[in-house]
């Protein structure tokens, strides 16, 4: 049996990377989850939409979240699903590790997202080999202190680095690609993604010899496309925040809460991005695709949801 799981493990980073817009025609109807189980974070990066820029802790604090045995309660009762767990910083939840150890064998848990600041003990807590989505934040620490964390954990999981290319990153994006692959450890570059943002032409360029081709920057940076769009989010993806609640899609999250995105509305109606609460026994995905004239310009909600534009 083909296994996501499997690929991650063993398949090289380069390939992964080459297969992952494939991934929905693959599994058209297969339920991805992105988890959130807290947005607090023990980093302030100044880019940080999640964090500096519009902080979500704000709008889920500490005392909304959930205990891992109403997490796992409550994914017993949906269809089998890939789940990645995403933050904030994941692993400042308390419940990770039982939550993890704990998860339903139904469902598939492809990777979890971690800037690797806490200590070696609280990812040890960890009892199964799974990957590990690890960000390098130079704002917060070394190249060095970094490596020697990845040495010690890479025999328990699987490791893979990702960069976001600021305008601070990008001069020595040569410099942190070959150090990491003179360690043998995989690095994958996002762009920086901001409505309030534009690379320049020279950037662009530069920035085009490090992205992988799972990236399309022409797409995720444009915030002028309005145009109409079928989308499986809400269907076949979703993502839910630390109480419980559902929404159809990471960009769905920012366009109800986050300043940042809110003169993109201009008006819509935002309401069909909230699909209720997990815990809530009446909780149900949508049956169909939804249509969406915002931009789309979240990497997770690309990789998962399958996105048509309508003529």
């Amino acid at each position: 049996m083909f296994r996501i799981l499997d690929v991650q493990q063993y398949v090289p980073a380069r390939v992964k990377f080459a297969l992952k817009p494939f991934y929905r025609k693959i599994f058209p109807n297969r339920l991805h989850i992105l988890l959130y189980p807290t947005f607090r974070c023990n980093y302030k990066c100044s880019y940080c939409p999640v964090v500096t820029k519009f902080d979500f802790g704000k709008v889920w604090d500490i005392k909304t979240e959930l205990p891992a045995t109403r997490w796992i309660e409550a994914l017993e009762q949906i269809p089998p699903a890939v789940i990645y767990i995403a933050g904030g910083e994941p692993f400042l939840y308390r419940d990770l590790p039982r939550l993890v150890n704990d998860l339903p064998d139904r469902h598939s848990l492809v990777g979890i997202v971690t800037n690797l600041s806490v200590p070696l003990e609280v990812y040890q807590r960890i009892q199964k080999h799974i990957h590990l989505n690890v960000s390098f934040h130079r704002e917060f620490t070394t190249q060095e202190q970094f490596i020697g964390k990845i040495r010690a954990m890479k025999d328990r999981f699987h490791l893979c680095v990702n960069l976001v290319a600021t305008l601070e990153n990008m001069p020595v994006l040569e410099e942190i690609r070959d150090t990491f692959e003179s360690n043998d450890i995989d690095l994958h570059v996002d762009p920086y993604v901001d409505p309030q943002f534009q690379y320049t032409a020279t950037q662009r360029k530069l920035l085009d010899r490090y992205i992988q081709s799972d990236r399309r920057p022409d797409e995720q940076l444009n915030f002028a496309d309005l145009s109409q769009k079928r989308c499986s989010a809400g269907r076949n993806y979703i993502n839910i925040v630390p109480d419980g609640g559902v929404y159809t899609c990471a960009a769905g999250i920012s366009y109800v809460h986050s300043d940042l995105y809110q003169h993109l509305v201009r008006g819509n109606d935002v309401s069909a991005f909230r699909m209720g609460n997990l815990l809530d026994p009446a909780f149900r995905l949508n049956t169909s695709d939804q249509t969406c004239t915002l931009p789309c310009p979240m990497a997770c909600d690309r990789d998962a949801a399958i996105i048509r534009h309508v003529n």
